[in-house]
């Protein structure tokens, strides 16, 4: 694998890009398949998959963790805080919301990110960039219309506020260079799971829920964050958005066919808003000729 980084930068970051949105891919479903309440399932998974990233880190790369003054610096507080209420905000949305809504939402968090670039970064948004979030915003809202009435909006607003968070752990990750933030998102996991005990309820679960839950905590979580955080260093943000676009439509696809959790038809026409909206200003960000350095 290292040969092929040196070697083609591209496939590389292609390959474990794809590898990790198809790990991600039936996260959702097995949520569905655990049950129960999925602010318990916030702490199994905040402290399995934190417990795995800081362990990974010690045992492979020790000379990478943060030294003394950078474990709770500005930029370390941010990770830690952001990933903790990204942990929250995505159960949360899978406790109120459909599997199809909270995925579809979370399409629109790079077009969040350019914002906050906008008024943190003083980076530049185009037309092209004020139109898509414009479109995307549209379909989040017919998305919410169809949740009126069937007691999903809550859901829905924290659908919205997990890809704030991860829009904003993304712009951040920006600032931080080749700095290893990897001990912060653990951190931000746990938190993330211990925040979430004074308002989850615990119930008794069976050996099949056990293993789904170590499934879903130690394996897809940690797995598919680790190498969705090594693609973008290979690959062009546009390319990185088209990939991980395949886990905002087969997810819910996957949920429905398996449990038959209907997303329902505002639903499809909002996300169908959105996914062709991504995906043509991807495809125009990937076929711009590059700015001359």
């Amino acid at each position: 694998m290292t040969s092929l980084a040196q070697r083609n930068p591209q496939a590389f970051g292609i390959l474990v890009t794809l590898a990790g949105v198809m790990i991600f891919i039936p996260d959702a479903l097995i949520m569905r398949l655990i049950g129960g309440d999925m602010l318990a399932l916030a702490f199994w998974r905040g402290l399995l998959a934190g417990s795995i990233f800081l362990l990974g880190n010690i045992i492979l790369a020790p000379q990478t963790m943060p030294r003394r003054g950078e474990w709770f610096d500005r930029k370390g507080l941010l990770i830690i805080g952001l990933n903790a209420g990204g942990v929250l905000s995505w159960c949360s949305a899978m406790q109120y919301t459909s599997a199809a809504n909270a995925l579809l939402v979370l399409a629109i968090a790079p077009f969040l990110a350019a914002i906050l670039s906008f008024f943190f970064l003083k980076e530049r948004i185009d037309r092209a960039t004020a139109l898509a979030i414009a479109l995307v915003f549209a379909g989040v809202l017919i998305i919410g219309s169809g949740s009126l009435g069937h007691g999903r909006l809550l859901g829905d607003g924290f659908a919205l506020m997990n890809a704030l968070t991860i829009a904003a752990y993304y712009v951040t990750l920006r600032t931080t260079g080749s700095r290893n933030m990897l001990p912060h998102l653990a951190l931000g996991s746990i938190l993330g799971g211990l925040l979430a005990v004074p308002f989850a309820d615990f119930e008794p679960v069976s050996s099949q829920q056990a293993m789904l839950i170590f499934l879903s905590g130690a394996i897809i979580l940690p797995g598919a964050a680790g190498l969705l955080m090594l693609g973008p260093r290979y690959l062009p943000a546009p390319e990185v958005s088209m990939i991980t676009l395949l886990e905002v439509i087969l997810g819910p696809l996957l949920v429905w066919a398996v449990i038959g959790e209907n997303p329902g038809q505002m639903t499809l026409i909002g996300g169908a808003v959105i996914i062709v909206t991504v995906t043509l200003h991807t495809l125009r960000r990937v076929t711009q000729p590059m700015s001359p350095a």
